[in-house]
């Protein structure tokens, strides 16, 4: 007669099984701010999977299981650390000036000083630099960073000059003259010289008193 079987022992709450709901945040924030870290210090080619699940402390298969790839890794991270940067303008929004043009340089001057912060610099560099081998990279940072940024701003537009009774007639062209004249500033300036807070905060002033002189072809 053959001994009865003995029952399989239960696991351990917490040992075994599906992280809470707690735990897979935590371990998804981990993974997001390693790879954030690896991909400024060492660019996409550089950065492996492997390295990524190291850095953030846990296994690869657990990180497989969550991105399937290394570029929908990066596509995460961008997508979050974009979210962060327009947490962070945001605060600036408190407070708004009920005026137009003084809402304008309120704006601009928040996104100046935003182009300036190291870790987008480093993030637009990176998709500067893989541009030409993954195109996607640059469509989406497009799409999640400077397209937000221009819809922003053109319906600002919209609502400023609708309320002053004379709608612009091109309010996206509009905003994309004064977004793109504080880009190229702070591109061509930022490698070569520290930028003062005075100084960005002028330039910011100077770009929307420059567009509203020309209102009349808005």
């Amino acid at each position: 007669m053959k001994p009865p079987r003995k029952s399989p022992a239960r696991p351990r709450s917490g040992r075994i099984g599906r992280p809470t709901l707690d735990q897979a945040n935590l371990i998804e924030t981990e993974i997001l701010s390693a790879a954030t870290l690896l991909f400024r210090a060492r660019g996409y080619d550089a950065t492996s999977m492997e390295a990524v699940a190291s850095a953030a402390g846990i296994s690869k298969r657990t990180l497989y299981l969550r991105y399937r790839s290394k570029e929908a890794l990066i596509k995460a991270v961008i997508e979050d650390r974009v979210a962060h940067w327009a947490k962070t303008a945001s605060r600036n929004d408190v407070g708004l000036s009920d005026d137009f043009k003084t809402r304008m340089v309120q704006h601009a001057r928040t996104l100046a000083h935003a182009l300036g912060d190291k870790e987008i610099r480093d993030f637009s560099r990176l998709i500067d630099q893989t541009s030409t081998i993954f195109p996607d990279f640059a469509k989406f940072f497009y799409n999640v960073g400077y397209r937000y940024e221009l819809d922003f701003l053109a319906a600002e537009i919209r609502r400023g000059t609708a309320n002053a009774g004379i709608p612009a007639k091109n309010p996206e062209r509009v905003a994309q003259l004064l977004l793109n004249m504080i880009m190229g500033w702070r591109n061509s300036e930022d490698p070569v010289r520290e930028l003062s807070a005075a100084e960005v905060d002028d330039f910011a002033e100077y770009a929307v008193e420059l567009l509203f002189s020309g209102q009349s072809a808005w």
